[in-house]
């Protein structure tokens, strides 16, 4: 029987190298469906189907809070910040203090970042917060979710804002740095098994991301543990 996953966009770079490694502790088959937290949350809690969630702490929260977890079984395994991405040899831009970063995205031409996505939306309140909200939402391409440093790859976006681990799925892009400190928010992943799923297996692939072998094979995706 195949195990189901379903993962943040997040893992997207980094999903083969635990596969690679699972298969060496199971020939069990793994479905991977990605997607932003918001729209495997409510996947979840509308179909039966899933073995495994790999989401933020938030989506994990929600899930538990509608049983649709097992509690005993949620395992936070890495985290990472939000980036900003550049296509490829572009000029170098100052992203490295608050002042020098918010001066950046005032000077733009375009900017990407995903709606539903941690990142984007975290982004959002981040704009508003800052009171240039207007300024960037009218040179803003914001798709559901996704891979937004694709569209600076294809030349529609400057730049593009995301997770650091979603922006090295784009090998075709640059990261220009995370965001300062003074404006950075980290997600943090847990795994977990869902109170549906009765796949004694499912526990050995949540045991693999707690080993500190996998973990850090993780850090050239752009997580940290």
């Amino acid at each position: 029987m195949t195990i189901k996953i379903l993962c943040s966009t997040a893992f997207h770079a980094a999903m083969p190298s635990i596969l690679e490694a699972f298969s060496k502790l199971s020939t069990q088959e793994c479905e991977i469906t990605f997607g932003t937290t918001v729209a495997l949350v409510e996947q979840c809690k509308s179909s039966a189907n899933a073995d495994i969630v790999i989401l933020t702490e938030p989506g994990i929260q929600a899930l538990l809070k509608h049983q649709k977890i097992q509690a005993s079984t949620i395992s936070p395994f890495a985290k990472t910040g939000v980036g900003i991405a550049v296509a490829k040899g572009a000029p170098p831009m100052d992203i490295s203090t608050k002042d020098t970063c918010i001066e950046t995205l005032l000077n733009c031409q375009s900017i990407a970042f995903t709606q539903f996505g941690a990142s984007g939306m975290y982004f959002s309140k981040l704009i508003k917060t800052l009171g240039i909200e207007d300024l960037i939402l009218a040179k803003a391409i914001r798709p559901e979710g996704g891979l937004v440093a694709e569209l600076v790859a294809q030349g529609k976006s400057q730049l593009a804002v995301q997770l650091v681990s979603e922006i090295k799925a784009v090998p075709t892009v640059d990261l220009l740095g995370l965001l300062p400190e003074e404006l950075q928010e980290w997600s943090i992943f847990s795994i977990a098994q869902t109170t549906h799923s009765t796949q004694t297996v499912a526990g050995l692939f949540i045991q693999l991301l707690q080993d500190p072998s996998i973990q850090k094979n993780l850090a050239p995706f752009g997580f940290i543990h």
